[in-house]
């Protein structure tokens, strides 16, 4: 293995990089004064000190960690794979994404724009999560992410376009990354460091110290939530119980989360998209897991809009009994998987003045279903699904609209 001081230097000769101890791949030469000088003239303000020095490490290139961002009630894993440099090939490069927030700026101005940059993006995934420094006060220097919401169907997963600060400087964001499991186990399942190991082995050959040393620097990075489990340290780290927890969700473990709770974990806690380990086990179909858990007292109340499409009747009666929340949007997902009685319980359970807002909802899902149908036939939309696949969902949802409109007319009486 090389020595410490001498990896970056070698490292940047195969295109690696090392910044708080976290490895960026197809890393570009650091930055140039006069390359700073045009960021800087460009956003108007001096770039802070943490984001200065990521640049002088490397003025962009590609990381792969897992970083999950808390935005108010809600943990959403957030996609961060590049560093904005000018001419890259990603979605937009550093200069066009600089334009870009000009461009916002400009819109949103109350009075006349002085083409100053409050927030310089610098890394983030296409154009759906970004990364920003603040270049103002009282936030000088700090860490923000803006993450695109999804549409409102994809059940435990952020809705709204939303931001939060993360972490006082670049560096302190760096700190942040890290690997929910570790991506030399040969699982064959994805990991978020598949791209960094790929690179890597790329340079066994011509410097096998230098790859080790890289390898190395990953497997620092890997959460080791099962060693906390072990040593009896569970309770005290919030990433490492929510992992711990996605685990039970994942295998419908129920031993582990007896095992868990031992330790003063709440299995009532919520964590990924705001569901609890109840929301999560129906959402991964082990209904009789979360029943359970349902038994012992854990929260049901959000059980019906988290997992609506996974249910059935019987669950589905058993929640609305306890008096789990229940929306137009979730009668609509049961019933374009094929659940229309499960549907049909929650429309029961909905007041009148919200089911003209399921049968809008309804047109919306028909549309949709019949639009996938003809695209994937024409060869425009990949899709494991076949057009009759969609073209059933878009009987399903006749189907509950029919018996929303018995309902309202029964409501007109």
């Amino acid at each position: 293995m090389p020595q410490t001081h001498a990896l970056p230097e070698a490292a940047a000769a195969h295109g690696f990089a090392l910044f708080e101890d976290k490895v960026i791949f197809e890393a570009q030469a650091p930055i140039t004064s006069e390359q700073l000088a045009e960021v800087e003239r460009r956003v108007g303000r001096p770039v802070p000190p943490g984001l200065r020095a990521l640049w002088q490490t490397a003025f962009g290139g590609r990381v792969g960690y897992d970083l999950q961002v808390q935005f108010d009630d809600h943990v959403a894993t957030f996609s961060f794979a590049e560093l904005f440099y000018p001419e890259s090939d990603g979605y937009r490069d550093l200069w066009g994404w600089i334009d870009h927030e000009r461009e916002l700026a400009e819109e949103n101005a109350d009075e006349g724009y002085d083409g100053r940059l409050r927030f310089l993006p610098f890394g983030g995934f296409e154009y759906l999560d970004r990364l920003y420094v603040c270049l103002d006060e009282p936030h000088y220097g700090a860490v923000f992410a803006w993450m695109q919401g999804l549409p409102s169907a994809w059940a435990l997963r952020l809705h709204e376009d939303s931001v939060a600060r993360i972490a006082d400087d670049v560096p302190g964001l760096f700190r942040l990354l890290a690997l929910d499991s570790d991506p030399f186990d040969d699982s064959g399942d994805y990991n978020a460091a598949d791209e960094t190991v790929d690179a890597i082995s790329q340079i066994d050959g011509p410097e096998p110290a230098l790859a080790d040393a890289l390898r190395a620097a990953v497997r620092r990075a890997v959460l080791d939530w099962r060693g906390a489990l072990d040593a009896g340290t569970l309770a005290s780290s919030t990433r490492l119980r929510h992992l711990a927890f996605r685990q039970v969700a994942m295998d419908g473990d129920l031993a582990l989360a007896e095992r868990i709770a031992a330790q003063g974990c709440d299995l009532n806690e919520r964590y990924a998209g705001g569901g609890n380990l109840v929301d999560h086990l129906l959402a991964s179909g082990h209904d009789a897991q979360a029943g359970a858990l349902i038994e012992r007292g854990i929260d049901a109340s959000q059980a019906i809009v988290s997992a609506a499409a996974r249910l059935s009747p019987e669950r589905t009666r058993h929640l609305l009994s306890l008096g789990a929340e229940v929306t137009p949007l979730a009668a609509a997902q049961a019933a374009v998987v094929g659940s229309v009685e499960s549907a049909e319980l929650m429309v029961d359970a909905l007041p009148p003045s919200q089911l003209a807002e399921l049968v809008s909802s309804m047109d919306d899902s028909i549309a949709r279903a019949e639009s996938s149908a003809s695209r994937v036939e024409a060869g425009t939309l990949g899709s494991n699904m076949t057009p009759a696949q969609y073209r059933q969902q878009a009987e399903h949802a006749r189907a509950l609209q029919r018996y929303v409109a018995a309902r309202m007319a029964s409501n007109a009486i």
